[in-house]
């Protein structure tokens, strides 16, 4: 093994200790939909139970995401039954699939010397944001994982193989192919034999996934696409969902990127070294700052660009200044723990390693009875809770938030909504109607002090994203289910 190849292999095996280290002792959710939109859905392919949102009622997402983690959550049910062994076996995967980030820095920067490619791939095996998002099940992070990879294959002349990942990620998260097809139009432009080769890798893949697999699951070729920008660009379920001013973008990179103006400095500079990339970001942010609805994973392929791009900017300055070259690349590495450490562990971006991290636990908690024979849940948004992914029982769950077909101002549809067990609907019963159905569940997950008499705590929970709330307790009552 070669000294290059050797120290890529320890920024590796940090990077990977790191991520690892997040998701085994932090119990987080990065938003809801990793877990309603992909984990639940894989729950309901492997074992028949599980919340069925919207999108998966009318057929806007593709089932390849929750096929694969089904295959998992099957053969981990050899092993146990314990949730949190498929989940962390799919975040485990998730994260070594997000090492790519790190390879990407360090053989783009391997061209300043030795020094810059561990001051690049050290920055972005420890970049916090990296880190956070590294685990997360979300079709954005893994999308962007693709599409780096295959803008630096590209890049090194291996065009196949980035035309079948460019497919990939286009399948993954359709809204990044602008931003992707600009990077590679700066990268291949009249290069035709390049966008044959390209074609070769990627057509099939889209083909297989978006039109054969769309066709199988849902009726139609490429649904997944088509039907998901009509309901919501021109049926407005997107902007009725939350709409952001245009500064929110910019207002994440100043607290997430501090002090940014130093940062954007090394942006620039490094841009100069992968185009390709920084274009594929810049796209990505201007695209998503123009749509009304914003969340910050939806513009994780710059957010990962970033730390690379950073890195480079300042080897090629470290490099321009001999002088600097023994002691400069040290102390950057420092500087640059040091404040992925701090922007990592101080408000605002801190409470993020707990979000939603009581809903978790008590439905893990639950899971954990053995008398359980039907759960009531008060007081959480049903994609606030944990669902079956973390009850994985075979339960009836009775969810106290349960609109069957929520209505949205400024929406032109109804979002429908079923509760799957055994492959069969589970009548719900909303609103004051649940307290009345007690006998039909043994046990309840509610806020502290609002169970009634005849339930008592079993264990509460809490985290910083719960505020001044009470704690998030399961209750039990004596007896079974009727």
């Amino acid at each position: 093994m070669t000294r290059r190849n050797a120290d890529l292999a320890v920024l590796l095996a940090i990077a990977f200790t790191a991520r690892v280290a997040a998701f085994m002792t932090q119990t987080y959710v990065v938003f809801r939909d990793e877990t309603f939109q992909y984990f639940e859905q894989g729950h309901r392919l492997a074992f028949g139970s599980g919340v069925v949102p919207w999108e998966y009622r009318d057929g806007i997402r593709s089932m390849l995401l929750p096929a694969a983690i089904a295959g998992i959550m099957r053969l981990t049910s050899l092993i146990g039954d314990d949730p949190l062994l498929y989940v962390r076996i799919v975040r485990g995967l998730c994260s070594a699939l997000s090492l790519v980030v790190v390879v990407v820095g360090y053989r783009m920067a391997e061209r300043y010397g030795r020094w810059a490619a561990l001051l690049t791939g050290g920055l972005c095996a420890i970049w916090f944001d990296l880190i956070y998002f590294a685990p997360s099940v979300m079709t954005e992070v893994i999308a962007a994982h693709c599409g780096l990879l295959a803008l630096w294959l590209n890049q090194q002349g291996r065009a196949r193989w980035a035309g079948a990942l460019l497919g990939l990620a286009l399948c993954l998260r359709f809204q990044y192919g602008p931003a992707l097809a600009a990077a590679v139009l700066w990268q291949v432009r009249l290069d035709w034999a390049r966008w044959r080769a390209l074609a070769i890798g990627g057509v099939p893949v889209v083909l297989a996934i978006g039109g054969v697999l769309d066709w199988v699951s849902w009726g139609a070729p490429f649904q997944s696409i088509w039907l998901n920008v009509l309901r919501n660009t021109f049926q407005g379920v997107s902007a009725a969902m939350g709409r952001e001013s245009g500064l929110f973008y910019p207002a994440y990179l100043w607290v997430a990127f501090w002090p940014l103006p130093v940062l954007a400095l090394a942006v620039i500079v490094g841009a100069r070294s992968f185009p390709a990339l920084a274009i594929a970001a810049g796209v990505t942010l201007i695209l998503h700052t123009a749509i009304p609805h914003k969340e910050v994973r939806f513009v994780y392929l710059a957010l990962a660009a970033g730390p690379i791009l950073i890195g480079l900017g300042l080897a090629r300055a470290i490099e321009a200044w001999p002088n600097l070259r023994r002691i400069a690349p040290i102390g950057a590495s420092v500087a640059l723990l040091l404040l992925s450490w701090r922007l990592a562990t101080v408000a605002p971006l801190d409470a993020r390693w707990s979000f939603e991290r009581a809903n978790v636990q008590a439905f893990l908690a639950a899971h954990d009875q053995p008398g359980l024979c039907g759960l009531g849940v008060k007081d959480i948004a049903i994609f606030d809770t944990g669902g079956y992914t973390y009850l994985h029982r075979e339960v009836p769950i009775y969810f106290q938030d349960f609109d069957p077909a929520l209505e949205l101002p400024g929406s032109s549809i109804r979002l429908r909504l079923a509760v799957r067990l055994g492959g069969q609907d589970v009548r719900q019963f909303p609103g004051a109607a649940l307290d009345a159905v007690d006998g039909l569940y043994n046990y309840l997950i509610a806020e502290q002090g609002n169970a009634g008499a005849s339930y008592a705590p079993l264990a509460c929970f809490t985290d910083q994203t719960r505020g001044e709330a009470a704690p998030l307790c399961l209750h039990r009552r004596p007896g079974g289910c009727s």
